[in-house]
């Protein structure tokens, strides 16, 4: 696959996407754009001291889709890129990212994180700039670990939490993820244990102590790693794309230029995929071949259709991999059903053509209609002593599930299976 040129490459992931149908989740979900609004909010996750001393809040901007009502849903987390002197969490490329992948069914954040360093760019410097970002991203992950312990805002399947991101971000992912203080292929800079310790090791004090930051994969675009020998059986899972010709962040570990540049001290993707061939993994990884650094954001030459081109393969890329390893709710589990005893009938369920839903609850209630996987279908009101008529014409035979709670709250009083044949 990665000797595909751009073109074909597209024409074949374009005619597998007409035939693939996703085997974990019915409706297409992970896989096809399912929720046309996505809802954004911007949290705090964190807080921690910048490379000058001044204290910092990092904050993390949440992508979820609107009328999703799966009680554990996979996260994406996602750090931009800029050599970690620059970038926001709002680069275009990671809202555009979020916003596919949160359409399809995921929550995705893009976090902030510490940015900067004293002097010019040496290694050290640039190294502990890497290590105060492995430091957030470990943070952010707890954070997600620490809502679904306590307030399950953000409904997070935490056996399903891939981190990732653009080039630095990338960076901190893979690190992040993969590090192992026990194995190296060979002996580190002596820089870098000592800057580890005295930043206080990888998870750092970026807040959320005592909660985990164990992952299921990381997405790397672009990124390098300080080892390859860390990935292996029973690590991380790990999907990424690279630029054969990457002037920034080299594909292949280059020894004479990482006298000078941190960057090319660590692996990059071609040595990612070289170490992927000899191991036996469900990773996979594509080769950008003749393409510089993030060709989905910066085009070679610089034209809009070809860095769109980038980065719709990066899009399909990313996607195929990660529907074939998230683990879809079986049946209706994935709803989150209150125990109730709300004064609600429904008959007759299963039904062959019209089933008859009854309220004697003393309030208004919604009632919303939902496939499987949680796309909301059908709404209707219900007054107190009345009958809502579901028909099997308006539905076609399946099997769905009704949500209800009072007209104008989002807290679901009561959820319930039904059958048309």
């Amino acid at each position: 696959m990665r000797k595909l040129s751009i073109p074909f490459f597209i024409i074949f992931l374009f005619t597998v996407s007409l035939n693939r149908v996703n085997a974990q989740c019915t409706g297409g979900r992970y896989y096809n754009s399912i929720f046309s609004t996505i809802n954004t909010s911007t949290v705090i996750y964190g807080n921690a001291v910048l490379y000058d001393g001044v204290d910092t809040n990092l904050r993390v901007d949440i992508y979820q889709p609107a009328g999703d009502t799966f009680a554990a849903r996979p996260l994406l987390i996602f750090a931009f890129g800029g050599s970690f002197v620059s970038g926001a969490r709002i680069s275009p490329d990671l809202v555009i990212l979020c916003n596919y992948f949160a359409a399809r069914g995921y929550v995705c954040a893009s976090i902030d994180y510490r940015l900067g360093y004293y002097g010019s760019g040496t290694d050290t410097n640039l190294f502990t700039a890497m290590i105060r970002g492995v430091q957030d991203m470990r943070a952010a992950v707890r954070f997600f670990y620490k809502d679904a312990n306590t307030a399950n805002a953000y409904r997070i399947d935490t056996n399903q939490i891939f981190i990732g991101g653009v080039s630095a971000g990338a960076f901190i992912a893979l690190n992040s993820a993969y590090w192992d203080f026990l194995n190296y292929s060979r002996a580190p800079p002596g820089f870098v244990l000592p800057v580890i310790d005295s930043l206080g090791g990888l998870d750092g004090n970026s807040g959320n102590p005592g909660y985990s930051s164990k992952i299921k994969g990381v997405i790397d675009l672009c990124g390098g790693i300080a080892d390859t020998v860390w990935i292996a059986a029973g690590a991380p899972l790990l999907v990424g794309m690279h630029g054969t010709a990457d002037k920034t962040v080299a594909c292949s570990y280059d020894s004479l230029n990482a006298i000078t540049n941190t960057k090319s001290m660590l692996y990059g993707g071609c040595d990612i995929e070289d170490r992927l061939s000899h191991i036996v993994s469900e990773d996979t990884f594509y080769l950008w071949q003749g393409a510089d650094h993030c060709p989905f954001i910066i085009p070679y030459p610089p034209t809009y259709l070809q860095m769109q081109a980038y980065m719709d393969t990066t899009e399909w890329f990313v996607r195929d991999y990660l529907v074939k390893h998230i683990t879809c709710p079986p049946f209706a589990e994935g709803i989150n059903t209150p125990a109730s005893n709300m004064p609600v009938t429904i008959f007759p369920n299963p039904s062959e053509d019209v089933m008859s839903v009854s309220s004697q609850y003393q309030k208004d209630l919604s009632v919303s209609v939902l496939t499987m996987d949680g796309k909301v279908i059908q709404q209707h009101i219900l007054a107190p002593n009345s009958t809502l008529s579901l028909r099997k014409e308006n539905l076609s035979a399946g099997v769905y599930l009704l949500q209800f709670s009072e007209k104008g709250s989002s807290q679901t009083l009561r959820t319930e299976k039904v059958i048309f044949y």
